[in-house]
């Protein structure tokens, strides 16, 4: 017995966005993101990285975030232009200055490409984040399959929303 393959139409922010409805160029705004201690034991709990750099004990010695936790912001970034949930399949990222405790950053980003391959729907978005007097500190652009599910199959129901609310991390 074969089981029917579908996609999922809805969740709880509504209509998940189509490919059809991403637009190459598309600006994704901008937010405004505080890097806390908070967010640095956080980040290191969830990683279960307990690096020296991210924990210093030497009086003096000047605490770093680790890099990956630039991950969400232009999640964020996405999730507020196009409802939308799948794989994340690809992650480039440049960092250009230390992430440090008590950092405002603006995170700005846009979608920069969209294909389809092996009948999947895939879509491609960059985001840049600057520091208050407009040094870059970090660069990513990522990639994303929309459903692992081929793209003939229908919509259909509702699914479960998996994105972290912002105000939450």
């Amino acid at each position: 017995m074969s089981i029917a393959k579908t996609r999922v139409l809805e969740d709880s922010k509504g209509r998940r966005a189509a490919f059809e409805d991403i637009q190459v160029g598309q600006t994704l705004g901008e937010i405004e993101w505080r890097i806390t201690d908070e967010l640095i034991d956080l980040q290191c709990q969830l990683d279960q990285d307990f690096d020296p750099l991210f924990f210093p004990q030497d009086e003096g010695a000047r605490r770093i975030a680790p890099p990956q936790i630039t991950y969400r912001p232009p999640r964020w970034l996405i999730s507020r232009t196009y409802n939308v949930r799948g794989l994340f399949v690809r992650w480039e990222s440049e960092s250009f200055r230390a992430l440090e405790p008590d950092t405002t950053i603006t995170v700005s980003g846009s979608i920069v490409d969209k294909f389809i391959k092996k009948d999947r729907e895939f879509v491609v978005y960059q985001a840049e984040g600057k520091d208050v007097a407009g040094n870059l500190i970090f660069r990513t652009k990522r990639t994303h399959v929309l459903d692992f599910v081929e793209r003939n199959a229908p919509r259909e129901g509702a699914g479960i929303d998996s994105g972290i609310k912002a105000e939450k991390i």
